[in-house]
């Protein structure tokens, strides 16, 4: 996998021979905290095993930090607009997705008060021709779905879903 040093850094992981123009399924992100490894990489191998068999049109890897300061000047503003797109998705859909995502004000000694939020170690944002489909993980009421939950349920019989879909 492709090392840089900004913590929202990208890697590509192409579905072998697929065309993302002509993409089978749904467009799959991975958002993660550095390093990549132990259940990440289960889960990037389990993406790149749906890609191969042509079940979702591609996905790709992104690294974000373990928190961020919420500010209109933050290095991770990418990071924040996420977040944002995540919990309109939320709202609409009748989800929650606090926690994993936590916000919080820290109140240092000097200084001002900050807005702080705490990312999850991993989180999967499911796309289709563009639009956010669904987030996980996310709470539907008393039951929470898990990014391996839903991973569980691609790779079931029925094959990959786009959430939303009757």
């Amino acid at each position: 996998m492709a090392s840089t040093t900004n913590d929202t850094s990208k890697t590509e992981h192409e579905a072998a021979g697929t065309d993302e123009t002509d993409a089978p399924g749904p467009e799959m992100v991975l958002w993660t905290r550095r390093p990549v490894c132990g259940p990440r990489t289960e889960v990037i191998d389990r993406l790149s095993a749906l890609a191969a068999r042509e079940e979702i049109g591609g996905f790709s890897v992104e690294t974000w930090p373990d928190e961020l300061a919420i500010s209109e000047h933050t290095e991770h503003g990418s990071v924040v607009e996420q977040f944002k797109e995540f919990l309109l998705w939320a709202d609409e859909h009748d989800r929650s997705i606090t926690p994993p995502f936590e916000r919080r004000t820290v109140s240092p000694l000097i200084g001002q008060s900050r807005d702080v939020l705490t990312l999850p170690i991993m989180c999967l944002a499911v796309y289709e021709d563009g639009d956010l489909r669904g987030v996980y993980p996310h709470s539907d009421g008393g039951e929470t779905v898990s990014v391996t939950n839903y991973l569980d349920d691609c790779e079931s019989d029925d094959g990959v879903t786009v959430p939303g879909d009757s």
